[in-house]
């Protein structure tokens, strides 16, 4: 936003015109604890959970006599992520000095509910050294749009109905994550038979119903975000992409090396790198969906077979003499379907998620740009 574009109403100020940056006491490593009374941050932890306490006296002692954040304060990272914000929730913490900082700043001129949405919105100087850091000049010097107060009241509303609206998608992914484990469960350890089905399970070989195949080594530097085809080579991420493939779509995948024994069901053709196993020409008696869930359900044991000091490998033999339990092939096919509609339901949820995000930042973006306007002009 420049003076072209600014309202007449609007304004441009610097972070250090509407308050002083300020942050906790130093805290010295002799003075925390694993366990302890009072939670507190540092820049890892930030807006996370707590892994070190510091004594409720020395709490009280250091936020009677320092200076300490007021409930509603925009916290930010000061190292690290630049710029990450948490508001304040009055909850008693102590935070690390210098990377967790804030702006005693004067409501009647900014609302808090603003600054955090305006936050998110800046593009932070700071200084190189041997890690990126905000210091105190460039949090001052900082510049953020500061409409009427009015104004700020009306954006900071509709960005906080979409993060509303966020965070119950949020717990509704999370809800339905929670019903597939337990369907999982209850299906894959026969505790719940489908009606209708009775017969016995087999124990049998992985290798004796697939052949598992090793991928092959890719150049890393040949890679981009731009091509057709995933590359998986042994991590969870997908290494890049490619315009060639070497395993054809709805194939089971499982990390060699890296995060090895994680299992994936790739939907679409892939590159299966050095570090990957691909499950192909599955027997008649297997369907590729419901192993794909088996495999899930034994995710943590697949893990545990990794050897080598370090990074971990899965040997083929071990994969090969990995053993599962197979249903009969009509009730897989019934399992599959059940487990999968709750996996489509999960994947639409997630697609959601990420469409708000995306309608969420482009609106801060036109809302502190008064390109869209709230209130009449």
């Amino acid at each position: 936003m420049d003076a072209l574009t600014t309202p007449l109403n609007w304004q441009r100020v610097r972070l250090g015109d509407i308050g002083k940056p300020c942050m906790c006491k130093r805290v010295m490593k002799h003075q925390t604890t694993p366990y302890g009374e009072i939670p507190f941050y540092k820049i890892g932890t930030f807006g996370n959970t707590a892994d070190a306490f510091i004594s409720k006296k020395l709490f009280l002692e250091y936020k009677t006599k320092y200076s300490f954040p007021k409930k509603g304060d925009i916290l930010i990272s000061a190292s690290g992520t630049i710029g990450r914000a948490v508001i304040y929730d009055g909850k008693p913490a102590y935070f690390q000095d210098s990377n967790i900082v804030w702006i005693d700043n004067d409501e009647t001129l900014v609302k808090n509910d603003f600054l955090f949405y305006a936050y998110s919105n800046v593009k932070w100087n700071t200084e190189h050294t041997t890690i990126l850091r905000l210091y105190n000049d460039n949090f001052r010097n900082t510049l953020i749009p500061l409409p009427p107060l009015n104004e700020q009241i009306a954006i900071a509303n509709i960005l906080s109905a979409l993060d509303h609206y966020l965070y119950n998608l949020d717990a509704l992914i999370l809800k339905r994550e929670s019903v597939k484990r337990a369907l999982s469960f209850e299906l894959l350890s026969q505790r719940k038979r489908l009606k209708g089905f009775n017969q016995a399970w087999q124990r049998v070989r992985l290798g004796d119903i697939c052949e598992i195949v090793k991928g092959q080594q890719i150049n890393k530097i040949s890679l981009n975000n731009t091509d057709k085809y995933p590359v998986i080579n042994g991590g969870i991420d997908f290494l890049g992409y490619t315009n060639k493939f070497n395993v054809s779509k709805n194939t089971i995948a499982i990390s060699e090396g890296g995060t090895c024994g994680y299992v994936r069901f790739m939907k679409s053709d892939f590159w299966s790198g050095g570090h990957n196993y691909s499950l192909q020409k599955l027997a008649i008696k297997v369907n590729n969906l419901c192993l794909y869930h088996i495999l899930k359900s034994y995710e943590k044991d697949i893990m545990k077979l990794g050897v080598g000091s370090g990074l971990k490998n899965i040997q083929l033999k071990a994969l090969k003499d990995f053993e599962i339990l197979l249903p009969p092939l009509n009730e897989q096919i019934a399992i599959a379907n059940i487990l999968s509609d709750v996996d489509s339901e999960i994947i639409s949820l997630k697609n959601k998620k990420r469409q708000f995000e995306n309608i969420k930042k482009a609106l801060n973006h036109d809302l502190m740009s008064a390109k869209i306007r709230v209130l009449n002009k």
